[in-house]
């Protein structure tokens, strides 16, 4: 029998992964994972790139989004054995291809995020 201890150091126990079949891929399985402290501040940084007081325009705040979604995508992405498939190296690479299918996955990883009113409601006593 695991102890509680043993279970809360085990590898990846601080995150929630959901299993999915991407049809577009020749149905192949990922594992999506609730996205990491580090993916949020890359995310963060790279939207708000610049001088918050600069006007930008529709086409850079749309390429800031896309180039920020990609990082988070690569966060969120992993094998079925809940490794991530991209590292750094690949930023340019999937920021190439990134499309429809990718950001619907990058949502379901999103989606795993558990938010304080969700916590909340989970731990209220039945009524």
């Amino acid at each position: 029998m695991t102890s509680l201890k043993e279970r809360a150091l085990a590898k990846d126990s601080g995150f929630r992964f959901k299993e999915t079949t991407v049809p577009e891929w020749d149905n192949a399985k990922v594992m999506l994972r609730e996205p990491s402290g580090e993916g949020w501040l890359r995310w963060q940084e790279i939207v708000r790139s610049g001088n918050d007081d600069e006007e930008i325009s529709v086409s850079e705040r749309a390429h800031r989004n896309l180039c920020a979604d990609v990082v988070l995508f690569m966060d969120v992405l992993c094998d079925t054995d809940k490794q991530p498939i991209f590292g750094p190296e690949d930023v340019e690479q999937v920021r190439a291809i990134y499309g429809p299918i990718h950001a619907r996955l990058l949502k379901q990883g999103l989606d795993l995020i558990s938010t304080a009113d969700d916590a909340r409601e989970k731990s209220l006593p039945p009524a």
